[in-house]
C-alpha cells in the first residue's frame, strides 16, 4: 500500500498543473465539485489495489484517465493510515510473540554458524571429490567415444556379415543345383542387402558378378529342363503303362485273358500312383519360375512347348525297328499316352501355380501349356495314329495280332478319354479295321474247315456211354430225340465234322463280338455286326469250301450221302447259333425275336449241290464204262446174254442206289431217275451214234438182249423208281423197244403205211421217227454189202431186191433227207474203215436223235385234201421199179 501511495504521489506530482486548471475552470464555471461524481469510483480502485495481489497497471490507468489524482491520493492516504492503524493495534496485541519469535532466531543464529562451519567443510570436500570426478569423466567420455566407434563398426559388420553370408548361401545354392532358391537368394541381395553396403569394395564387386550369375542360373535351369525332357520321353512308355493299368482297374474294363496276360507284363501299378510319383516335376517348376522372375517367361514357354512339339512327332511316329507285333503296338500308344499324361500334370499343376502367383500380385497369367496347345498336340497324334492303324493293321495277316492291337485301343481311348480327349475317330477306324478283322478271321476259320474236312473219315458218330452221348449233345445241338431210348451203341445221323464245324462257328461267333464290344455300339448293333459277319462265313467261306469238297474225287458216293445228312442236321442246328449270338451279343432280352441267318442257305445249297454231284458221279460212271465198252456190232451170230460192259455198269447203279437209302425218298427216286435217263439215253446214243457205220442183224439181236437186261433192271428197281411212266426214261425205252422190233420184225410197210395214213396214237411204231430208222437201216445195209462181198451168209431183212432202196428212199422223203448214192456211201464207209462193226468205242453222250431232235423234224408228204388222215391216200407202196412201170 505505501509502494501505491509513493507511485501514486509520484503521479500527482506531475499532474498537479492540469488538475488545478481544471478545479479552476469547474468551479469558475459554478458547476458540482468532483469529489462527488467521482468518490465511489476511486472506492472501488482502493478497493481493487487491497485485495489485488498481482500488477497495478490497469487500476493506475484508470486513476490516470479520469485526471483526480489528487482525490484519489488523498483517499489513499487516508486508507493508509487506516491500515497503519490497524497494523499497529495488531503489532500491539501480538508482541509478546513477536519478542518469543526474537529469542528463537537468537538461538538458532549458534546453530547457522555450525551448520555452516559443516557446509564449508562438505563443500571442501565435494570439491576434492569433484575434481576426481571430472577426472573419471574425462575417461568415462573417452571409453564412451571408443564405445561409440566399435557400435558403428559392429553395425557396419552387421550390415555385411548378411551380404557375404547370402553370398556364400547362393554359392552353396547353386553348387546344390538349386537354382530358383539362388536367383530368389541372387534378387533378395542385389535389392536388399547389398545398397546399405554400397560404398564397400566388395559391394561393388558383388554388383558387377551379379549379371553373371543371374546367366549362370538361366543356362543351368534351361540345361536341367532339357535333362528332364529327355527323362521324360525314355519314361514315357512306363508312364502310360501305369496310367493304362490304373484305368483299366478303375473302370473294370473287360479284357481278353490272353490280351490282359500279354498287356500286363510289367506287373501291377500301385492303384494311388500317379504321374508326379513317377516323374520328378521339379525342374519344370523351377524353370518357369526362374524365367518368370527373369522377366523371360514368354521365351521359355515358346522354347518348351517347341521341344515338346517335337518330342510328340518322334512319339506318333513308330520306330525304326518296328516289326509289328504286340510289343511295338505297345510301346507306341504306352509312349503316346505317357506324353499326354505328362502334359495334363503340367497343364493343371502349372495353371495352380500360375493363379496362385497371380493372386498374389505376380505377372503370371497363363500356364505352361494351355488347353489350345494340348489340343494342336492331339490332333497332330490323332492323325499320325489313324494312319498308322490304317496301314499296320489292314496290312497284317494274323487276326489274333488285330484283336489285341483293337483291345489294346479301346483301352488307349478310355484312357486318354479320361483326361478328356476327343478318341472318337478312334472307333471309327476300328470299325473300318473289323472288315479286314473279319476277311483274316475268315481266312483262319476256312483252314480249320478244310483241317476238319481232311480229318473227317464222314461215317456216322457212335457213342457207348452215357457220358459219351451226353458229352455229345453238350458241343452240338441235335435235334433228334429217337436217340434218347435206343440201347447202345447209338449211332448220330452225322459224322464227326458237325459238332467240330458247329464249335467253329460258335467260335467265330465269339471271335467277332470280342472285336465289336467297347466301340461305342449298342448291343443291336453288336448283334447286327456279327450277324453280317457270320452270314458272310457261311455264304461265302463255308459255303465255297463245301462247294470245292463236294467235288473233290475222293468224295464217293457212300461219303457225299454223309454229306448230305451233315449238312441237314448243320441246318437245322443253326436255331441255336442264332440263339448262341444272340446271347454273346447280350440282344437276348425276352420278346426280342432273332432274326433268321441267311447263311443258313449255305447248308442247303451244299445239299443241293451233294445232289448234283451224285448225280454226275453216277452218270459220269455210267457214260464211263459204256464210253470204255468194245461192242461188236457185227457179229458172226448174236449174243445170248447182255454185255459185260452194262452188267458192269448196272452192278455199279443198283450198288449207288443201295447207298442212297438213308436220303429221302423222294429224293432217292430223283437221283434214281436220273440215273436210269441217263443209262437209257446212252443206250440210245450207242445205237443211233454216227460213228458206228455197220450194223448188222446179229448185231440188233445182241442190242436187243441188253434192251430187255435195262427193262428188267428197270422193274426190279421199282423201290427207288416208283413209276417211270409219262417220263423221258419211259418214252426213249419204249422208242429204242419199238425200233428193235420194228428191224426184227421188218414191218416196213406197217411203219411206212401207218406213219403216211394214221394219227400217232393209232400207229404201232407211235415213238419212233424215221430219221432214226434211217439211220440204223444205213448202217445195216453198209454191214451187208460188206460181207456180200465177202461172201459171207447174212440175214437180209429185205424180200425182194429192190426192197431196200425203196424203204430207204421212202423214209428219206419222210425224213425230208437227201440220200447219198450208194458207191459214194460205201467208199466213204470203207475209207472210215474198222473191223467189221465199223465202230470203236460210241460217245455216250446223247444224239440229236436221242435227244428228241427228230421228234421235231416235220415230214412233208403230198397232201389231199380226200384222205381223212391228211395225207396221201395213195400211200408208199414197196413194188420194184418194173411193177410201177406196168
Amino acid at each position: 500500500i505505501k509502494a501505491g501511495a509513493a507511485l501514486m504521489a509520484s503521479m500527482a506530482t506531475e499532474h498537479e498543473g492540469p488538475s488545478k486548471a481544471q478545479d479552476t475552470s469547474t468551479a469558475g464555471s459554478g458547476g458540482v465539485p468532483v469529489h462527488t461524481t467521482t468518490a465511489s469510483q476511486y472506492e472501488h480502485l482502493l478497493n481493487e489495489v487491497e485485495s489485488s495481489e498481482g500488477q497495478l497497471g490497469a487500476v493506475l490507468r484508470s486513476v490516470y484517465d479520469n485526471e483526480n489524482l489528487n482525490v484519489f491520493q488523498e483517499g489513499l492516504e487516508s486508507r493508509i493510515k487506516l491500515h497503519e492503524k490497524e497494523i499497529e493495534r495488531m503489532c500491539n496485541k501480538n508482541y509478546q510473540g513477536f519478542i518469543e519469535s526474537v529469542s528463537e532466531l537468537l538461538k538458532v543464529q549458534s546453530e547457522a554458524k555450525k551448520l555452516r562451519s559443516s557446509a564449508l567443510e562438505a563443500n571442501t570436500i565435494i570439491q576434492d571429490t569433484g575434481r576426481e570426478l571430472m577426472k573419471s569423466t574425462e575417461q568415462l567420455l573417452q571409453f564412451r567415444c571408443v564405445q561409440k566407434n566399435i557400435i558403428a563398426t559392429i553395425e557396419t559388420l552387421g550390415l555385411c556379415t548378411p551380404v557375404l553370408e547370402l553370398y556364400c548361401k547362393l554359392k552353396e545354392e547353386m553348387e546344390g543345383k538349386q537354382y530358383y532358391s539362388a536367383l530368389k537368394t541372387l534378387e533378395q541381395l542385389e535389392h536388399t542387402f547389398l545398397p546399405p553396403v554400397k560404398g564397400f569394395i566388395f559391394s561393388e564387386l558383388l554388383t558387377d558378378e551379379i549379371p553373371k550369375l543371374r546367366a549362370d542360373i538361366q543356362k543351368k535351369s534351361w540345361a536341367e529342363l532339357t535333362d528332364f525332357l529327355a527323362s521324360v520321353r525314355e519314361n514315357s512308355v512306363h508312364i502310360g503303362e501305369v496310367a493304362m493299368q490304373q484305368v483299366q482297374r478303375h473302370s473294370s474294363l473287360q479284357l481278353a485273358q490272353d490280351v490282359y496276360k500279354l498287356l500286363n507284363t510289367s506287373g501291377e501299378a500301385d492303384p494311388d500312383m500317379c504321374a508326379q510319383d513317377l516323374v520328378d516335376f521339379s525342374p519344370v517348376y523351377r524353370c518357369l519360375h526362374i524365367y518368370s522372375v527373369l522377366g523371360k517367361r514368354e521365351h521359355f514357354t515358346e522354347d518348351y512347348r517347341n521341344q515338346r512339339k517335337s518330342q510328340v512327332r518322334l512319339a506318333i511316329k513308330p520306330h525304326g525297328t518296328w516289326k509289328g507285333d504286340i510289343d511295338d503296338y505297345k510301346r507306341y500308344f504306352f509312349g503316346i499316352v505317357g506324353f499326354f499324361v505328362v502334359e495334363d500334370t503340367i497343364l493343371h499343376t502349372c495353371q495352380s501355380l500360375t493363379h496362385g502367383k497371380s493372386g498374389k500380385g505376380g505377372d503370371l497369367d497363363e500356364g505352361l501349356v494351355t488347353n489350345k496347345i494340348v489340343h494342336e498336340f492331339w490332333q497332330m497324334a490323332l492323325a499320325e495314329m489313324l494312319a498308322v492303324l490304317r496301314t499296320t493293321c489292314t496290312s497284317s495277316k494274323d487276326y489274333h495280332l488285330v484283336l489285341k492291337v483293337k483291345q489294346l485301343v479301346v483301352w488307349f481311348c478310355y484312357t486318354l478319354k479320361g483326361y478328356g480327349f476327343e478318341v472318337e475317330k478312334l472307333f471309327e477306324v476300328l470299325l473300318e479295321i473289323r472288315e479286314h478283322y473279319d476277311e483274316l478271321l475268315m481266312k483262319g476259320w476256312g483252314d480249320s474247315f478244310w483241317e476238319i474236312f481232311d480229318n473227317d473219315d464222314y461215317t456216322p458218330v457212335q457213342v457207348e456211354t452215357d457220358e459219351q452221348y451226353y458229352g455229345m449233345l453238350e458241343v452240338f445241338p441235335f435235334q433228334g430225340n429217337s436217340l434218347a431210348t435206343s440201347p447202345y451203341p447209338r449211332c448220330f445221323p452225322f459224322s464227326g465234322m458237325v459238332p467240330l464245324l458247329y464249335q467253329q462257328l460258335k467260335l467265330f461267333v465269339d471271335h467277332s463280338a470280342n472285336y465289336a464290344e467297347k466301340l461305342d455300339l449298342s448291343h443291336t448293333d453288336i448283334y447286327e455286326c456279327v450277324r453280317k459277319s457270320v452270314n458272310i462265313l457261311m455264304s461265302r467261306t463255308l459255303s465255297s469250301c463245301l462247294s470245292r469238297l463236294i467235288q473233290k474225287e475222293r468224295m464217293g458216293s457212300a461219303q457225299l450221302v454223309q454229306m448230305w445228312k451233315n449238312m441237314l442236321n448243320l441246318e437245322e442246328a443253326c436255331g441255336e447259333l442264332e440263339k448262341h449270338i444272340a446271347k454273346v451279343t447280350k440282344n437276348d432280352s425276352e420278346g426280342v425275336e432273332t432274326v433268321r441267318l441267311y447263311g443258313v442257305s449255305a447248308f442247303k445249297d451244299a445239299r443241293q449241290a451233294v445232289e448234283a454231284q451224285i448225280v454226275i458221279r453216277l452218270t459220269n460212271k455210267i457214260s464211263e464204262v459204256l464210253e470204255g465198252a468194245d461192242y461188236d456190232w457185227a457179229p458172226k451170230e448174236s449174243l445170248k446174254k447182255n454185255s459185260s460192259y452194262l452188267e458192269d455198269c448196272l452192278q455199279f447203279t443198283q450198288a449207288t442206289f443201295m447207298t442212297l437209302q438213308p436220303l429221302p425218298s423222294d429224293l432217292v427216286s430223283k437221283i434214281c431217275s436220273e440215273a436210269i435217263l441217263k443209262l437209257v439215253r446212252a443206250l440210245e446214243g450207242i445205237l443211233l451214234s454216227d460213228r458206228i457205220l455197220r450194223i448188222n442183224m446179229n448185231g440188233v439181236h445182241s442190242f436187243e438182249v441188253d434192251l430187255k437186261r435195262c427193262e428188267s433192271f428197270i422193274r426190279s428197281n421199282s423201290g427207288f423208281v416208283p413209276s417211270i411212266e409219262n417220263t423221258d426214261t419211259h418214252q426213249i425205252m419204249t422208242r429204242l423197244r419199238q425200233l428193235v422190233d420194228l428191224f426184227l420184225a421188218s414191218d416196213w410197210t406197217i411203219y411206212i403205211t401207218e406213219y403216211t395214213t394214221l394219227p400217232v396214237q393209232a400207229r404201232k411204231y407211235n415213238t419212233v421217227q424215221p430219221v432214226q430208222v434211217h439211220t440204223l437201216l444205213t448202217k445195216v445195209r453198209r454191214a451187208s454189202k460188206k460181207k456180200k462181198r465177202m461172201n459171207l451168209h447174212v440175214s437180209n431183212p429185205f424180200k425182194k431186191k429192190d426192197e431196200r432202196k425203196i424203204v430207204l428212199k421212202s423214209l428219206a422223203e419222210l425224213a425230208n433227207l437227201e440220200t447219198r448214192g450208194d458207191d459214194s456211201s460205201e467208199e466213204e464207209s470203207e475209207a472210215g474203215g474198222g473191223r467189221g462193226g465199223g465202230g470203236g468205242p460210241s460217245p455216250v453222250s446223247p444224239s440229236p436223235v436221242a435227244s428228241g431232235s427228230a421228234s421235231r423234224l416235220s415230214i412233208k408228204t403230198p397232201a389231199s385234201s380226200g384222205s381223212p388222215s391228211g395225207r396221201s391216200s395213195r400211200g408208199f407202196s414197196l413194188r420194184t421199179k418194173a411193177d410201177r412201170s406196168k
